[in-house]
């Protein structure tokens, strides 16, 4: 039995932990994942979240602050249009993973 456990620990067999929090640290359903997260007591790793604001997320961001504030339209469903600037996004990016 032991060996049995030991074999799947930490794959899509064992309905026990996550797999993919013990690959990767990181689960996509977070806290309501159904399976166990086991968190190490230390690691060499540092996890910041939402350290890098993506562009286009931010620009979908100001365009919803424009919608709810009732600004002008750019069609008549009241969808806005999502201008990024291509080169700014890219050395923003580049900047930030030097």
């Amino acid at each position: 039995m032991a060996k049995h456990l030991a074999r799947i620990h930490g794959t899509e067999e064992d309905k026990v932990n996550c797999p993919f929090y013990f690959k990767i640290g990181a689960c996509r359903h977070a806290d309501r994942c159904s399976r166990l997260h086991h968190r190490p007591a230390f690691s060499p790793t540092i996890l910041i979240k939402h350290i890098y604001r993506h562009p286009v997320r931010e620009a979908e961001l100001r365009a919803a602050v424009m919608e709810e504030d009732g600004g002008d339209s750019s069609n008549n469903r009241g969808d806005y249009k999502v201008e990024v600037d291509k080169e700014k996004a890219l050395e923003d990016f580049l900047v930030f993973f030097e």
